[in-house]
């Protein structure tokens, strides 16, 4: 099955789309690229795009008929920002499933971050950390060649303990920490990451022989 795993296509809780006729446009076009199944996934506890699970749940049970008329099927996630405090709270999981999708800082590692992972881990949770290639501290530059990307321990470490690793489909082309995660064969999650009509992120394209590379289909 072809599947997005990181959109922002539910309307009005985040910086994604505004409306339902818009998440609905954007919805036909990634089909025709062979989407098949789409998770949704505002962001959650984001200090930059705050909402909260009441908000989000609330605009799902508004919309999710009319974003599950197109044959596509539509799931609702959310991508969590990665803090201690979401061990206390109830998350919202990809599709209801024991899956979240994290996303973690770009520029610091936070100090707490393998506790609270492990802690998460403990709870029964799968964890995909989003976007993994804009993490500047998971990867180092190294080699022969200048500027080359090679992994740090922290993200081996991370990989050992069964973390997937989303990389957005924008980057395959021009961003090396994606190549060298794929390269690795680390990086198991594709997505588009869109959040609306002209914010330059690509859909993905499900006839491009890439998708070989992700295993979306295999963990959602």
């Amino acid at each position: 099955m072809n599947i997005d795993s990181h959109c922002h296509l539910l309307p009005g809780v985040d910086d994604g789309v505004d409306s339902i006729e818009e998440s609905l446009a954007l919805l036909e076009e990634m089909k025709l690229k062979g989407l098949q199944r789409l998770y949704l996934t505002p962001h959650l506890f984001s200090p930059m795009s705050p909402s909260d699970p009441e908000q989000i749940v609330k605009r799902w049970n508004e919309y999710h008929f009319e974003l599950n008329s197109h044959s596509v099927e539509v799931l609702l996630g959310s991508e969590i920002f990665f803090r201690p405090e979401i061990l206390d709270v109830d998350l919202i999981t990809m599709g209801g499933s024991d899956t979240v999708l994290l996303e973690l800082p770009t520029q610091r590692r936070p100090h707490y971050l393998f506790e609270v992972i492990e802690k998460l881990q403990v709870k029964g949770l799968r964890i995909i950390l989003a976007h993994v290639e804009r993490y500047e501290y998971l990867f180092k530059k190294g080699g022969l060649f200048f500027g080359k990307q090679e992994l740090t321990d922290d993200i081996l470490r991370l990989r050992d303990m069964g973390i997937l690793f989303q990389v957005n489909w924008n980057s395959l082309d021009k961003n090396p920490k994606t190549r060298v995660l794929i390269n690795e064969g680390i990086a198991e999650i594709i997505g588009s990451d869109k959040h609306k009509s002209g914010d330059n992120r690509l859909f993905i394209d499900f006839h491009d022989d890439r998708c070989r590379f992700f295993l979306n289909d295999y963990y959602l």
